[in-house]
């Protein structure tokens, strides 16, 4: 069988579609389509084929897909559910000791969707965002984790050079994303200085497992007045030091992770 053959071409065209569904939050016949440079009448009848394999499953009516069950009970969703059971009470402890938001966050394709969160006591607070999500380049949490990924994993995620900022503060291009993921990188952190939402601040970190990538990242989040009243001037002694408590809560989490 050659390696154009039609069989493997669908193969190739059904693991395509199956990467879109991970990097968006639902997908039509018409998306389907374009980004296969297929027909439509082919694009269904490959998102139909997954449905009923379970690694899709339908949404809006019947007009639309998103991943299926097949994709999302898998051994690293085990490994989520397991992170944040050991993670809720060292969450409350750094949200004792860092007065702000706690929030443990997970990668969905382009986009980094908030878990478990533990609420700061203060009256000027960000409150949780459970079961939401964000762009993930426009948030410390989505920063940490996209690090994680290979220059063709984040290219598959970013095929465009241009990326769309929430805010004048965020990154726009892809090129400034790599430039700072390769500062996350090599610092160890994410940094959001008024990038998802004006006025909001945000640092995260890497939770480490026994083996395997990194799944879940820990956050901090704040009025940026808290974290840095001057984000120009670089990173403050407070986000320093916020940095420094979500480090040892990160490496105590991780100690007692299993898989």
């Amino acid at each position: 069988m050659g390696e154009n053959s039609p069989t493997l071409q669908s193969v190739s065209n059904a693991l395509r579609l199956v990467l879109l569904l991970r990097a968006q939050a639902d997908v039509g016949v018409t998306d389907a389509a374009r980004h296969l440079g297929v027909g439509p009448s082919t694009a269904h009848r490959l998102l139909t084929t997954l449905q009923q394999h379970g690694f899709a499953e339908q949404t809006h009516g019947g007009r639309r897909y998103r991943i299926g069950p097949s994709m999302t009970m898998s051994s690293e969703t085990q490994a989520v559910e397991h992170c944040l059971e050991v993670a809720y009470p060292l969450m409350q402890q750094l949200r004792d000791e860092s007065r702000e938001t706690v929030h443990i966050s997970v990668l969905a394709g382009a986009r980094v969707k908030f878990v478990a969160a533990v609420e700061s006591p203060l009256l000027m607070r960000v409150a949780s965002r459970v079961g939401l999500s964000m762009p993930a380049h426009v948030s410390a949490a989505g920063k940490v984790l996209l690090a994680e990924l290979t220059d063709d994993e984040l290219a598959e995620l970013y095929p465009d050079e241009e990326l769309t900022g929430a805010t004048d503060a965020g990154l726009h291009t892809r090129a400034a994303l790599r430039r700072e993921l390769a500062r996350v990188r090599a610092e160890g952190f994410g940094r959001n200085t008024g990038e998802s939402e004006e006025g909001l601040a945000a640092l995260a970190v890497p939770i480490p497992r026994a083996a395997g990538r990194v799944l879940c990242s820990l956050a901090l989040t704040g009025p940026l007045f808290r974290f840095n009243p001057d984000p120009a001037a670089g990173v403050s002694p407070r986000e320093l030091e916020l940095t420094t408590m979500l480090r040892h809560s990160a490496a105590q989490i991780a100690k007692q992770l299993v898989y």
